[in-house]
C-alpha cells in the first residue's frame, strides 16, 4: 500500500496527532533555539508559537502555527497544554484547526518524531479537520467535533478518535482507531454507521463516476499490510460514464487496487432493472472516481451499448477477468421476448487470449459439453463451436486450429482465426499441398477427414481407428530427416483397420500409383490465407456481417434455417477492434423466441458490430463464463434442448493469465463440474 493511500485512510488521525505534537515541538523551542533547529531538521516541521507560559510543571502555548515539509498538513491551535512525563510528554489540545492536502502528503512527514526517542500522548477536544485540494485550496470534506487520544513513540503511531463528518447542517459520526497484533503489526481502522454519498461528490466533480444520492452504510476501512474496505449501498444514485443508476443496493468490498461485489441491484436510466457483480482492478485510491480504469470503462461501454437497445426489460453485467465483461439482457420485440448474452472482449488486454478445445481431444469422439471443455482446459469464458456430425462421430464439419496446430482441415464454408494479438480474420480458408512419391504427385485436399476424395493428411488427433469405410488406402509415414521428408512404413488397403498414426489417406479419385513400404516421399501443405504463429481457428458460418452490412453468405450451412427464429450464436468485431461473443436464446416462447439470421445480424449491428460470423446454432448454442465467486465456468444462457446442455464437437474459449479474483469470495460450494458422457 502506498504512503498516499495510507494517509488518505488515516487522514483524520494523522492530521490530529500532528497538530497535537506541534505544541510539544514549540514548547521544546522555549528551552533554546538550537533544540528548535534540531527538532525541525528531524521532523521537517516549520512552526511558530505566539506565546508560551508556565502552568506548574506544564507549559501553555498560544497561537501555534505549523506546516510539514511537503505542505500536506497545516495546523492552527489557539491553545495547547504540554506536560513533560519522563522522556515523553502529555499534550492536551483544544480547538485545533487542521488542513490536509492529500496530494501533497509525503510518507515521511511524521517519521522523524519517533526517531527522537520521545513519546507523545495526546488528548484532543473539539478539533476540526478540513481536507482540501488544488493549487487554490478547495474544501473536499470536513470533520468536526473530533475527540480522543493519540500517541506517537518508538512503538509507532496509535490512536482512538471520533468525530462527525459535516455536510451542511447535518453531522454523521465517524471513528478511527489502531489495532496491534501479537507480532506488533499495526492496522488502522476507520468506520461509520452511515454516510451520505454526497461526501464523495467533491472528489468526483466532473468525473467518470459521479455519486449523487443515497447512503453508504456499515462503512469499515482497514489499512495494515494490505488495505481493505467494505460498505453497503443503500438506495444509492450515481452516474457511470453516460448512464444513470438509482436505487442501487448491495455490499461493495475494496482491496488493494480493486473493487468488487457479489451482488448489486437497482435501476438503469430510472426504469430498467439492473444487476452487477464481479471485480475490477487497476484503480488508484479515490482517483478511480475521476478516471475510472480500463475495465471499469469497458464495463460502462458494454452497459451503454446494451442500454441503447429498444424495449429493454432488464440488464445484468459482470466483470469476468481483466479485459472480459459479461452482459445479459432481455428485450421485448414484436415477435416475442428475447434473452441475449454477450461477452465483451478487449483485444489489447495482454493477459487474455483465445484458443479452441476439441471434444475428448479427438476429431471422432462421443462429444463433450461446452462447459466441460471449459472446465477441463481452465477457460474463463467461451461458446460452442462448429457444426458437427451429431449423434454419430461428432466430427466438426469445418476447420479447427488449436494452439497454432492444424487439427481439422477447412471446407468451403466460412471460418474465423484469431492470432496471438487477438486480431480476427474472417475468411473461407483452403488447404493446398502435394504428396510427391516415386510414382508421381497427388494433391492434398483435406486434413483429418475420412474417407477423402483425393488425399487427406491423417494425424493421431483423428481419434479412432480408420474403420475402412469407403475405398481409401491409408499410408503410414515416419519422419526422414528434413521437415517435409518421410518414409512409408505401412500401406493398409481398403477394408483394412489401421491404427491411427501419422500418414495420409488416399481416395479413389487419385490416378497415380500408390506408394510402397520403404518409399521416400515428400509431404507439404499450407492454409490459404495463412495463419500467424500460435493462432486459433474454428469453422462455422454463415458470415452475417461484412463492413457493417448484412451479408448473404452463398456457402451458408443449413441454408433452410435462414428465416427460422431459433437459438443463434456468433463472434463479432466492432469498429474499435473490440470483440463480442453473442448468444440469443430460442425455443422458449415465454422467455426468448430466438432470431432469424437477418434479425440476428441486426442485433449485432445495434451492438456496434461491423463483421460477424455465426457458429453452430439451435440446441448447440451454449455460452459459458466464470461467474463471480466461482472457480470454473458454467452455462450462462438457457440452451434449448429442454434447457439441458448438448454434447458438441468443439468450442471457442477465452483464457486469462491474470490472478484469479480475490475480492469476491469463492462460493462455499464449488461450481459443479459438468456431467461427462458415460464411458461405454
Amino acid at each position: 500500500m502506498t504512503a498516499r493511500t495510507r494517509t488518505l485512510i488515516a487522514a483524520v488521525a494523522a492530521a490530529l496527532a500532528f497538530g497535537s505534537i506541534l505544541g510539544v515541538v514549540a514548547m521544546r523551542s522555549f528551552g533554546g533555539e538550537t533544540i528548535v533547529e534540531r527538532l525541525s531538521k528531524a521532523t521537517g516541521v516549520a512552526l511558530a508559537a505566539d506565546r508560551i507560559e508556565r502552568d506548574g510543571d506544564a507549559y501553555v502555548l498560544s497561537g501555534v502555527r505549523a506546516r510539514t515539509r511537503g505542505g500536506g498538513l497545516l495546523a492552527f491551535a489557539e491553545r495547547a497544554r504540554v506536560e513533560p512525563r519522563g522522556a515523553g510528554f502529555d499534550v492536551v489540545l483544544a480547538g485545533a484547526q487542521l488542513f490536509l492536502t492529500p496530494e501533497r502528503v509525503r510518507g515521511d512527514e511524521l517519521r522523524g518524531l519517533a526517531a527522537q526517542g520521545s513519546a507523545f500522548n495526546v488528548t484532543l477536544h473539539d478539533a476540526a479537520l478540513t481536507i482540501v485540494s488544488g493549487g487554490v485550496p478547495e474544501p473536499l470534506a470536513a470533520i468536526d467535533g473530533i475527540a480522543g487520544r493519540a500517541a506517537v513513540g518508538s512503538e509507532g503511531f496509535t490512536y482512538d478518535l471520533s468525530g462527525n463528518v459535516a455536510l451542511g447542517d447535518a453531522r454523521y459520526p465517524v471513528a478511527a482507531h489502531t489495532e496491534t497484533d501479537p507480532a506488533g503489526a499495526t492496522t488502522q481502522v476507520a468506520s461509520a454507521a452511515a454516510l451520505p454519498v454526497a461526501v464523495l461528490a467533491p472528489f468526483a466533480a466532473g468525473s467518470f463516476v459521479r455519486p449523487q444520492a443515497g447512503f453508504l452504510r456499515d462503512v469499515e476501512v482497514r489499512a495494515g499490510p494490505a488495505m481493505t474496505a467494505t460498505v453497503r449501498l443503500d438506495d444509492v444514485a450515481f452516474t457511470l460514464g453516460a448512464r444513470a443508476f438509482d436505487g442501487m443496493h448491495g455490499t461493495v468490498a475494496v482491496a488493494g487496487d480493486g473493487i468488487g461485489s457479489r451482488a448489486l441491484a437497482g435501476r438503469l436510466d430510472g426504469t430498467v432493472p439492473f444487476e452487477a457483480a464481479g471485480e475490477v482492478h487497476d484503480l488508484a485510491p479515490l482517483l478511480w472516481l475521476r478516471d475510472g480504469s480500463n475495465d471499469l470503462r469497458a464495463m460502462a461501454h458494454l452497459i451503454d451499448t446494451i442500454a441503447n437497445e429498444p424495449q429493454l426489460r432488464s440488464v445484468r453485467v459482470e466483470a469476468t477477468a481483466p479485459g472480459l465483461a459479461f452482459g445479459q439482457y432481455a428485450l421485448a420485440t414484436d415477435h416475442g421476448p428475447l434473452a441475449i448474452s454477450v461477452l465483451s472482449i478487449d483485444p489489447n488486454e495482454p493477459t487474455l487470449h483465445f484458443d479452441t478445445a476439441l471434444a475428448e481431444n479427438h476429431i471422432v469422439s462421443g462429444g463433450e459439453r461446452t462447459s466441460a471443455m471449459g472446465v477441463r482446459t481452465g477457460a474463463v469464458a467461451g461458446v460452442n463451436g462448429d457444426y458437427f456430425d451429431i449423434g454419430r462421430t461428432y466430427q466438426p464439419q469445418g476447420m479447427l486450429v488449436k494452439g497454432g496446430t492444424l487439427v481439422r482441415g477447412p471446407t468451403d464454408r466460412a471460418a474465423l482465426a484469431i492470432d496471438r494479438r487477438n486480431n480476427v480474420t474472417f475468411a473461407e480458408f483452403h488447404i493446398h499441398g502435394t504428396l510427391r512419391t516415386p510414382h508421381g504427385s497427388m494433391p492434398i485436399t483435406e486434413f483429418n477427414d475420412w474417407p477423402p476424395g483425393f488425399v487427406s493428411v491423417i494425424t493421431p488427433d483423428y481419434g479412432k481407428a480408420l474403420s475402412g469405410v469407403g475405398n481409401a488406402t491409408f499410408v503410414a509415414l515416419a519422419p526422414a530427416g528434413a521437415p517435409s521428408h518421410y518414409r512409408v512404413t505401412k500401406v493398409v488397403r481398403p477394408g483394412g483397420d489401421p491404427a491411427i498414426t501419422f500418414g495420409v489417406a488416399i481416395g479413389t479419385r487419385v490416378r497415380v500409383p500408390l506408394p510402397n513400404v520403404g518409399d521416400a516421399v515428400d509431404l507439404s501443405y499450407a492454409l490459404d490465407p495463412p495463419l500467424g504463429e500460435g493462432a486459433a481457428a474454428i469453422g462455422g458460418g454463415p458470415t452475417l456481417l461484412r463492413d457493417g452490412a448484412w451479408y448473404e453468405d452463398p456457402h451458408a450451412p443449413a441454408p433452410d434455417e435462414r428465416n427460422y427464429r431459433w437459438p443463434v450464436v456468433a463472434l463479432a468485431r466492432q469498429t474499435d477492434r473490440r470483440l463480442m461473443l453473442v448468444a440469443v436464446d430460442g425455443r422458449h416462447p415465454e422467455r426468448s423466441v430466438g432470431a432469424t439470421r437477418p434479425e440476428f445480424a441486426a442485433i449485432l449491428q445495434r451492438l456496434g458490430a461491423v463483421d460477424a460470423m455465426a457458429l453452430d446454432s439451435g440446441g448447440s448454442v451454449t455460452l459459458v463464463s466464470r461467474a463471480p465467486g466461482d472457480a470454473n465456468v458454467s452455462v450462462r444462457n438457457v440452451p434449448s434442448d429442454s434447457s439441458a446442455e448438448r454434447w458438441v464437437s468443439d468450442g471457442l474459449f477465452l483464457y486469462s493469465s491474470a490472478p484469479r479474483p480475490s475480492i469476491v469470495p469463492v462460493l462455499a460450494a464449488p461450481t459443479p463440474v459438468p456431467e461427462a458422457r458415460p464411458t461405454p
